[in-house]
């Protein structure tokens, strides 16, 4: 025979029980993304968990945002960024994008590119701001850097940013479009 709990306990143990599941339902996303690596091209349309791309002169290693949690958290909670290092976020579509710095630690700048990799717009962004930092035109790319790097690098409106490795820009993969990251 089975003692009946009472409702106060058996109302605390399902909520528990609830929050377990739905934990486990939100992480397993990110945690088989971080098992996943892949250093270069694996068959058409495959995206890397970095690129190699070259804006003039200048060589910089870019982590690839390229769904739409990837998107959401892009440089969130990060102390620091590496030299000659930033973040590409690719969309599944060309629109106007916009950006924002919420839980952001550490100031940056953005190049917003169309699809063919032209930059279309540059912006500086300051920590934890939440002030939209809007393209103004159709973009298919964001690439974040560390505060002040494309204007210490000579870096402008119409410059052209391209793909080393693998040598095309990549697609995004889940084909969600977003508008405010």
């Amino acid at each position: 025979m089975s003692i009946p709990l009472p409702a106060s306990r058996f109302l605390r143990l399902a909520f528990i029980a609830g929050c377990t599941i739905l934990a486990g339902l939100l992480l397993a996303p990110r945690i088989a993304v971080a098992r996943v690596s892949i250093s270069g091209p694996s068959g058409a349309g495959a995206s890397a968990a970095n690129i190699s791309l070259q804006i003039n002169n200048n060589a910089i290693t870019a982590e690839v945002a390229d769904t739409e949690p990837l998107r959401t958290k892009g440089l969130m909670h990060r102390k620091t960024l590496a030299h000659d290092h930033g973040m590409l976020f690719v969309f599944a579509d060309d629109q106007p994008r916009c950006f924002w710095m919420k839980n952001t630690l550490i100031p940056l700048s953005i190049a917003f590119l169309d699809r063919h990799g032209t930059i279309v717009a540059l912006d500086e962004m300051q920590p934890h701001s939440e002030v939209p930092h809007c393209s103004g035109a159709d973009a298919r790319y964001a690439l974040e850097m560390n505060h002040d790097w494309f204007r210490s690098h000579h870096i402008q409106v119409d410059d052209n940013i391209k793909a080393v490795i693998p040598d095309t820009l990549p697609a995004a993969k889940d084909g969600v479009p977003a508008t405010l990251q």
